[in-house]
């Protein structure tokens, strides 16, 4: 998945920078850029923390409440960064949930090209 976040990463910089020369530029763009990737990149880490103590949890729901107290623990938390940064005007708001979306589109982008991979195989079968 690394080299896609980049790659999407490495886009959107490209994106801010055109519009920098084009509309002028806005500090609050990249630090809206980097204020989402590390958020995401938070959201990761509590994810593989979630799925360790699920894991390791033999009661099915138990483990099940663990993993929705976390995600919306997750959210909540993604939300109130987000809020608090905008309030104190720190990011612009488009530029700081792009990365939160990088990795929907590598899920959406992964789970068409597996099917697409599927569908060929049972065609040539």
């Amino acid at each position: 998945m690394l080299p896609y976040l980049l790659l999407f990463n490495g886009a959107a910089l490209v994106v801010c920078i055109i519009l920098g020369l084009a509309f002028g530029f806005d500090w609050r763009v990249y630090s809206g850029l980097a204020a989402g990737n590390l958020l995401m990149l938070a959201n990761f880490v509590l994810i593989g923390v979630t799925a360790e103590k699920v894991a390791r949890c033999r009661d099915f729901r138990r483990g099940r409440s663990i993993a929705g107290i976390s995600y919306a623990l997750r959210y909540t938390g993604i939300f109130a960064a987000l809020a608090g940064l905008l309030t104190i005007k720190a990011v612009s708001p488009v530029s700081a949930v792009i990365p939160l979306v990088f990795p929907k589109l590598y899920y959406t982008f992964f789970h068409i090209k597996l099917n697409s991979q599927k569908e060929e195989q049972n065609n040539d079968s």
